[in-house]
């Protein structure tokens, strides 16, 4: 847990591996849910989203391995073998396992497809929902506050809607911008909920990024022609700029 969350005063603790983890398990949760309702819907589509979800699943446990110390000792398997209801990052590993599983037996065909659908649906929101709720409850960064525990899932759909309209799916687009919308409003209101304090280190770490990646969303609700890639690109980039920059602790601490 402590590999995780970072001890007291440990400064940067996270690296570009974490930071990538916060944006593919973002698109692994969102593909695994559009997977689940397009099995519910009963349309062709689904079996090609199914097989993106469980790539992109695996693609980020094995980067969330590879990038542990403790990897060739596979200490995480103790997530599987405790209950902590409490913790997000319990919830998350659980919510990924799952999700790859009946996103495996959906796409061999085996068992009832609509339970199936039902429960990857389920363990999808749970996989969007855990990344930010990992963050809110770290009180000891105040940079990582409630507002992250809405902006993260909405930015998850965003990148996967961004590449649902880039594998040219004709019904991505107006969720896309409709989610894209919803998030920059939280993001632009997300500066106004910190401290002075962390308000200032934002803009001082991470300012002038933060405001590109706003105007390049704002870009993406004018140009349809580039709004898959101007969407993914700064939802990715809210993220991985908001978990770098918000490992900070605080002067004095």
């Amino acid at each position: 847990m402590t590999e995780f969350y970072g001890l007291p005063n440990a400064g940067e603790f996270w690296h570009w591996t974490n930071a990538l983890h916060f944006v593919l398990v973002g698109l692994a949760g969102g593909m695994a849910l559009l997977a689940a309702l397009l099995h519910l819907k009963g349309l062709e589509e689904a079996r090609r989203y199914t097989l993106w979800a469980l790539a992109l699943i695996a693609l980020d446990l094995l980067v969330l391995w590879a990038e542990s110390p403790a990897r060739f000792r596979f200490t995480h398997i103790w997530l599987f073998l405790t209950f902590h209801p409490t913790s997000p990052i319990w919830w998350g590993s659980w919510s990924l396992a799952l999700s790859f599983l009946l996103a495996g037996l959906l796409y061999l065909g085996k068992g009832p497809r609509k339970l199936l659908a039902m429960g990857l649906l389920a363990f999808s929101l749970v996989a969007l929902a855990y990344p930010g709720m990992a963050l809110a409850v770290n009180l000891n960064r105040p940079l990582w506050n409630a507002l992250l525990a809405g902006l993260f899932p909405l930015t998850a759909m965003v990148l996967v809607l961004g590449v649902a309209a880039l594998l040219k799916s004709p019904w991505a687009l107006y969720p896309l911008r409709i989610l894209l919308g919803a998030s920059l409003v939280l993001a632009f209101l997300y500066p106004f909920t910190l401290s002075l304090e962390a308000r200032e280190h934002l803009w001082e770490e991470g300012g002038i990024l933060y405001g590109l990646f706003l105007i390049l969303g704002l870009g993406a609700m004018w140009k349809e022609n580039l709004a898959p890639w101007a969407a993914f690109l700064a939802a990715a980039g809210l993220r991985a700029l908001l978990v770098t920059v918000g490992q900070w602790q605080g002067l004095g601490l």
